[in-house]
């Protein structure tokens, strides 16, 4: 088996699909899995690929895909160009296939559908048996640098001013921000990223000011030390302003296309008063610099770098390959095991989510009191197996209860929303049972009280195997049988 990675990038086009693709492929490379990146474009020497199997060619086309997909890889896809028809080859011809997505930019085939933004407000994804939806800030996609640092200090006077334009600079934005602002602080040391996708560094080049320093073809590493170094940044509003966000450096940041709108929304959720620049307003020079005097201020800084904390956690790229290598990591990384008396919060906790008493019979809030005593009798009650379903960090990921009564089993089940929608319900509920007879020679019926709306735990009951036995006013009783 392969992981086979599918995106564009480079002159025109910008390197935001190959950094989050690259950190994706980094992941997949780190569980021991071979992988290979496969990109579209005219770019040379870009240092985030350094180390990695890379294919530079146009993968466009259905011939290509055809000759160079098998049904033993797992796909991942990031594309603005590629066409519907092209993506239904590979998820016809892969293993299968995880497809980014920005903007519900078209309909999707079968596969995993991943949204990597701050907000997804707006945008309406069709709902059927056929897609797994990863969504929203929890499957933001960070390098490894920036995960687990944080900027510590916040200076008094700003001495230095970080600017990035992405990759390409497709906008040519920076040569307008070197002679509009940075000459106007020359006290200010300006570090300004020039990507290898830029197509005017040599005009760039020209601009002598005794404060600006360029640094070239920047790796992670880099970019991460001169965002720990500024005291705020100057930014397009793609991939960058999510590293920016996991550090909390501050940053004005600059909406140079049109699928940064969901990050525009996002961060105006985090900061109401967010001012955002649009590249295109006639008054752009004018509004960057009122606002890069307002981030003079200490103030305006400590409480961005407030407002930016725990916003991005770092863990969306292990989240998104988990969920394509499910069938692969399951076995090792999701365990089940009997309750434990310091687990009654967790459990407090994830019989109060909304999403579970929804689908309650009792659909009232518990209180603390009750489940107390509620939690005591039953892992005190030899006619009832509580399990708890954790990851290989001991994380908190759900419950599974069987009461017996002679040679019959009813189970009731709920998953913490980490895992649910990523195709792990079904193993879970399995592997839980296999359990169950092991421990309990005498079961050998399964009964689940299912509501006619709750859907997904209608196909999670059927796909294992439960055979439907009615309907009383809504409520669906289905039967698994160990003989069956």
């Amino acid at each position: 088996m392969k992981v086979k990675i599918f995106t564009e990038g480079g002159f025109g086009i910008g390197l935001g699909h190959i950094s989050r693709c690259s950190s994706l492929y980094d992941e997949v490379v780190s569980r021991g899995i071979e992988a290979e990146f496969v990109i579209h474009g005219n770019f040379k020497n870009v240092d985030l690929l350094k180390g990695m199997m890379v294919k530079n060619v146009n993968w466009l086309s259905e011939d290509y895909l055809n000759n160079h997909i098998n049904n033993t890889d797992y796909c991942i896809v990031d594309s603005y160009l590629a066409s519907e028809e092209l993506y239904q080859i590979i998820s016809n011809k892969s293993k299968k296939a995880l497809f980014i997505d920005d903007n519900a930019r078209i309909k999707y085939p079968k596969g995993i559908i991943v949204n990597p933004s701050l907000s997804v407000d707006g945008l309406n994804y069709p709902q059927n048996d056929e897609y797994i939806y990863l969504l929203g800030d929890k499957y933001i996609i960070l390098r490894s640098p920036f995960v687990n640092v944080k900027k510590n200090i916040i200076n008094k006077d700003v001495k230095e001013v970080l600017i990035t334009m992405g990759g390409s600079d497709p906008k040519e934005l920076t040569p307008k921000i070197l002679n509009g602002i940075c000459k106007n602080y020359p006290l200010i040391k300006f570090n300004v990223v020039i990507g290898n996708a830029f197509r005017k560094a040599n005009l760039i080049e020209r601009i002598e000011l005794n404060n600006i320093e360029f640094h070239y073809n920047v790796d992670a590493e880099l970019m991460k030390n001169l965002m720990l170094k500024s005291d705020f940044a100057i930014t397009a509003a793609g991939q960058t302003v999510y590293e920016l966000l996991a550090i909390q450096t501050p940053f004005i940041p600059i909406k140079i296309a049109e699928n940064q709108s969901n990050n525009i929304q996002g961060l105006r959720m985090i900061n109401p008063h967010q001012v955002i620049i649009e590249h295109e307003d006639k008054f752009f020079l004018k509004r960057l610099e009122k606002e890069f005097k307002t981030m003079l201020c200490k103030d305006k800084r400590e409480n961005l770098a407030k407002l930016y904390k725990n916003q991005v956690e770092g863990l969306g790229n292990k989240r998104i390959v988990d969920s394509l290598l499910g069938e692969i990591d399951m076995e090792k990384s999701i365990l089940i095991r009997n309750v434990k008396s310091n687990d009654i919060d967790n459990v407090f906790n994830l019989s109060n989510q909304d999403y579970v008493r929804k689908y309650s019979i009792n659909k009232e809030k518990i209180n603390w009191e009750d489940h107390i005593s509620w939690f005591n009798n039953t892992i005190q009650d030899r006619n009832i197996v509580f399990y708890v379903i954790t990851d290989d960090m001991e994380q908190f990921l759900g419950q599974i209860r069987y009461k017996i009564n002679d040679s019959i089993a009813t189970v009731s089940i709920s998953l913490s929303d980490l895992i649910i929608g990523k195709g792990y319900s079904k193993f879970i509920l399995l592997k839980s049972m296999e359990k169950l007879f092991s421990e309990r020679n005498e079961v050998n019926e399964i009964i689940a009280y299912v509501l006619e709306k709750n859907i997904p735990s209608v196909k999670i009951f059927e796909n294992a195997g439960f055979l439907f036995h009615g309907n009383h006013e809504g409520l669906l009783k289905y039967i698994y049988s160990k003989e069956e």
